[in-house]
């Protein structure tokens, strides 16, 4: 175990980490012994559609009929969304039932003033314009064309036109596959400069051009960096041009994006006769978002404790261990919110499909989550789709048919699951979903707090299977969408005040309106591992799922690597969900590790907790917009910009009648203004500039923050790519020019955390679990900037715990900050809305902390009077000036005014920003027999010299050439020195203008 081996140096550690067996979360410690799911799609013979012969129109579709018999139709769905469908010949224009829309089509607003003038805008008194060549048919909006769709007659093709141009244009129109699987498809041109991004949860960069992606939910274990097909497909596409794609079938299906032709995008949808899919135009990828997740569904808020540290492991095995991990992690000074138990809380792998305690070790539950519960600590339990045929329940779920089946209705022995024979619950089936739905509720009785609904996708699939959703090629991708609406119907009947908390591995499109908090799966513990995780999270991010996050530290075989253990967590802690999972002989518990790693783990950890008050606005946003958390680097700001004429020189702002409820995000009116979003989109210098298109290493954590974690092995120092702006140092506070790429000191204790210029920060007092948190003071750090202009943030609170069920029941305040800095003077209003919350407390002491202030001000005035000196100071050593205000939660919009006069700012650059010119990244493999590949990126064209191979005293065994071109590059050490001799076992070192990569030659 690892807490005998934390004294052993860390050469010795390694090595006899390679000599253990590796441990994971499947029977024998390996992956399945078969391929669980089937056949790969090829690409297949087609057939276009014919071409144009009537038309019908009206305000709502235009319905095209075509030549060989089949129909095409337009619906207007919504503001800036339309659907798309196609119907062969005999087939009925009824739709398929989606697993992901909700949203009902928007009638469109008339307009009588208008209306008549549109109604009667051609000589036939049609609203489509019908040439030879194409139909035009006007989208109105209140009476307002805000864009045509065009109908191509000879071959039939769609194309959606916005502000006078083509924004998405299908390339040959829909057609049939001639193959054996059949099915449907529809093409689509692509611009040369267009990037692509989303299609769920890959470890591929974040821009998807070029690539062909499987629309097939599948578990790989160990996956690291490069496995293109992971436990969440998504069919949907968002284009950096400004629309998405969705295509609203689950079953088995294909996307080239550029692979086969750089021009086209291809979707292939296996086995389908119908077609449909939605065109989402936006302004920027936040309203593409709010449009999509408007129609897919919201995610609901979490509960406070969620956003806590969730504790994992495989597994904990009774409740005496349970006990003691939460007093160890205190006595550490960890934060701790929730235990996560795996499948032994049942009595282990065996016990699959139980639905019960093993009394042995867990004798008295209700007893066990209340003492817990007591100290902060809530319990979530594991649960799986399988019931083994040795549980206590394979009876029962065969004799009633909840399982799926075979050709001849039998119930489907899995032989191959990885635990040993067993059946899948037919989660498409009405009396499986109620049985097991009475499981849940049963152990909710418990004290169970939250739900870990484990091998989704489903994990072993055979593909001779049959459900209630149809053949497993058809009802694969669905399943855990089927499976998770089972909690969420459940706790919107049965208990509609709580919040449900879901850890998933598996879903579709929709999927984040069942409370799913995903994980990426069974990750390999390495470095590989570790930087599949952001591009993962940021694409599940841009198809609406908001709360993406990993196994922290790594999961499955590896090595004990403490470096690697502090780095993940350190990203883990600044994103959705901090949940460290982990089994064997490496403790994923952070106390366990050597003093040094949990003295960089630590400070990250508690600085989430503080960090409470704006991860809890962000996911009040989220619940309201779409907005993932975590964002990348080309996002855009999001937070509520009012226009110029809402200023006013005396107050700042003039009028706040328009509360932050009507003016925010609960009605989804957007505070952009049109000139920054030209600013935005600019390809040069805006937030779309190609820089920022394709960052795979870093991201924005909501509006205001940027985290740059790292991702190398040794690495101290790393390049951040910096969106235009100020940006400063969350730690030293030094100033940073945006719209470069500059280089960042990380020490191990550290990574760089820049906060945007101009940015609210709000935070509160460290405690070690969200039960003690306390609404009553609010730290709220301002970045006052003068090039950033007017800034506002909005810090949304509720009591953390009741659920949403109608609007005039719903109870929560937002505190909305505006901030504008000029030479003159600094001006802050703080404005409260919304209505009274259970546990509200009567005022909030709300601390503003200025930094980067050599100086204080001239004068500090609240309103028109001198705020008194005791209310605020001027730290000189740290250069901060402190202010202490207090405003009154009981009175309904209650304003306060700030105005700072004369107060300098220190925005002088930061020294040594000079980016690196390359970064010697890990090796293929740091520890290896024969050879191994190692890998450098060159950021610039630039000469280095020779790669140096050297051995554990320094001396130079081996010189490798390297290239010179800018870009990733790779080349292989065999082991042997300049002599081609083979060198014995032990560490080396590759080093390469001034960076080490640690290898260890084994014997």
């Amino acid at each position: 175990m690892l807490l005998s081996a934390r004294r052993l140096p860390l050469l010795m550690l390694g090595l006899l980490a390679l000599a253990l067996p590796a441990r994971a979360q499947r029977e024998g410690g390996g992956p399945p012994t078969q391929d669980p799911f089937g056949r790969r799609e090829t690409p297949a013979p087609v057939r276009a559609i014919g071409n144009y012969r009537s038309h019908q129109a009206t305000l709502r579709e235009l319905t095209v009929q075509s030549t060989d018999g089949s129909t095409l139709r337009v619906r207007r769905w919504a503001e800036g969304v339309v659907r798309v469908e196609y119907y062969p010949a005999g087939q009925p224009v009824r739709p398929d039932s989606s697993l992901s829309v909700v949203q009902t089509p928007h009638v469109p607003y008339p307009n009588t003033k208008l209306e008549a003038y549109h109604l009667n805008l051609q000589p036939d008194r049609s609203l489509v314009r019908n040439t030879p060549g194409a139909l035009y048919w006007p989208l109105l909006n209140g009476g307002v064309i805000t864009g045509h769709v065009v109908v191509q007659k000879r071959p039939l093709r769609v194309s959606y036109h916005r502000y006078g141009d083509t924004l998405v244009a299908e390339a040959g129109g829909v057609f049939r596959q001639l193959g054996a699987a059949g099915g449907t498809g529809v093409s689509f041109r692509l611009r040369p400069e267009e990037h692509l991004y989303g299609t769920g949860s890959r470890a591929l960069p974040l821009d998807r051009r070029g690539r062909r992606v499987r629309l097939y939910n599948e578990a790989h274990y160990g996956y690291q960096n490069g496995e293109p097909t992971l436990n969440v497909s998504l069919p949907s596409v968002l284009s950096s041009r400004g629309y998405m794609l969705f295509f609203d079938h689950h079953t088995a299906a294909t996307l080239d994006l550029g692979a086969t032709d750089k021009n086209v995008l291809e979707y292939r949808g296996e086995g389908l006769r119908n077609l449909a899919y939605f065109i989402i135009a936006g302004d920027a990828y936040a309203e593409i978002l709010d449009r999509y997740t408007a129609l897919t569904g919201r995610q609901p808020l979490p509960p406070r404790w969620g956003l806590g540290l969730l504790q994992s492991r495989f597994g904990y095995r009774s409740e005496t261990e349970m006990y003691q991990v939460a007093r160890r992690m205190r006595q550490a000074g960890f934060p701790l919110d929730g235990l996560v138990l795996d499948l032994y809380w049942f009595g282990g792998t065996h016990r699959q499909g139980d639905f019960r305690w093993d009394a042995a070790h867990f004798p008295n539950p209700r007893r066990l989550t209340r003492r817990l519960d007591s100290l902060g600590v809530k319990t979530l339990l594991i649960s799986e789709p399988y019931v083994m045929r040795s549980s206590l329940n394979d009876a029962l779920v065969r004799s009633r048919g909840l399982v799926e089946r075979d050709a001849q209705g039998q119930p489907y022995t899995v032989e191959s699951f990885w635990a040993g024979p067993a059946t899948l619950l037919d989660m498409y089936r009405p009396s499986t979903r109620q049985w097991l739905w009475q499981q849940y509720a049963r152990l909710k009785q418990d004290g169970v707090a939250g739900w870990w609904t484990d091998l989704g996708e489903p994990e072993n699939h055979p593909a001779s299977m049959r459900s209630d959703g149809g053949p497993t090629r058809r009802g694969h991708n669905g399943y855990g969408q089927a499976w998770a609406s089972i909690l969420s119907e459940g706790y919107q009947q049965h208990y509609p005040q709580e919040r449900l908390f879901n850890l998933a591995r598996s879903g579709w499109a929709g999927m984040q309106r069942h409370a799913v908090f995903p994980w990426s799966g069974d990750v390999s513990r390495s470095w590989a591992g570790l930087q599949a995780q952001v591009p993962i999270m940021l694409s599940m991010g841009l198809g609406g799922v908001g709360y993406m996050h990993s196994d922290a530290g790594g999961f499955a075989q590896g090595t004990p690597d403490p470096e690697l253990y502090a780095r993940w967590l350190q990203l883990a802690a600044l994103g959705p969900i901090l949940r460290p999972h982990g089994g064997g002989e490496i403790a994923p518990e952070p106390y366990w590790w050597p003093p040094a790693t949990q003295a960089a783990v630590r400070p990250y950890a508690q600085l989430r907790y503080r960090l409470l008050p704006y991860l809890y606005s962000l996911a009040w946003e989220n619940s309201q917009t779409g907005t993932p958390l975590t964002r990348p680097m080309n996002y855009g700001a999001t937070y509520l910009r009012p226009e110029e004429s809402l200023l006013d020189e005396d107050t700042l702002l003039l009028d706040m009648a328009d509360d932050w409820r009507q003016r925010g995000w609960s009605t989804g009116k957007f505070g952009w203004n049109v000139e920054y979003l030209y600013q935005w989109r600019d390809p040069a210098t805006g937030n779309d500039a190609a820089a920022l298109s394709n960052v795979n290493d870093q991201f924005l954590l909501g509006p205001n923050l940027l985290v740059a974690p790292v991702l190398q092995p040794g690495q101290r120092r790393r390049n951040v790519v910096l969106p235009p702006g100020n940006w400063i140092d969350f730690d030293s506070h030094q100033t940073l020019p945006g719209g470069r790429t500059v280089g960042r000191v990380a020490p191990l204790q550290r990574l760089p955390l820049l906060v945007r210029g101009g940015a609210f920060l709000p935070l509160t007092r460290y405690r070690p679990s969200t039960a003690q948190y306390r609404p009553d003071t609010l730290q709220v750090q301002y970045y006052a900037d003068p090039s950033a202009g007017l800034t506002t943030f909005a810090v949304y609170e509720d009591d953390g715990r009741s659920a949403r069920t109608a609007a005039a029941t719903y109870h929560f305040q937002a505190l909305t900050l505006h901030g504008l800095s000029t030479a003159a003077e600094t001006r802050v209003t703080m404005t409260l809305s919304g209505q009274p919350y259970p546990g509200r407390p009567p005022r909030r002491v709300v601390e503003l902390l200025i930094p980067r202030v050599p100086a204080p001000p001239t004068a500090v005035l609240l309103g028109a009077a001198p705020l008194p000196p005791a209310a605020w100071q001027h730290e000189a050593a740290t250069r901060t000036l402190r202010l202490r205000v207090i405003l009154d939660t009981t009175a309904a919009g209650h304003h306060l005014a700030l105005r700072l006069l004369n107060l300098p700012l220190d925005t002088a650059a930061a020294p040594y920003l000079d980016p690196e010119l390359l970064t010697l990244e890990a090796p293929a493999a740091r520890a290896f027999r024969g050879g191994t590949e190692l890998r450098y990126t060159l950021h610039q064209p630039t000469a280095p010299g020779p790669l140096r191979i050297v051995g554990s005293r320094g001396e130079l065994v081996r010189r490798l050439p390297v290239a010179t071109t800018a870009g990733p590059h790779r080349l292989t050490w065999d082991g042997r020195d300049e002599q081609g001799r083979p060198l014995p076992g032990g560490v080396y070192w590759a080093e390469l203008a001034g960076q080490r990569q640690r290898l260890v030659l084994l014997p």
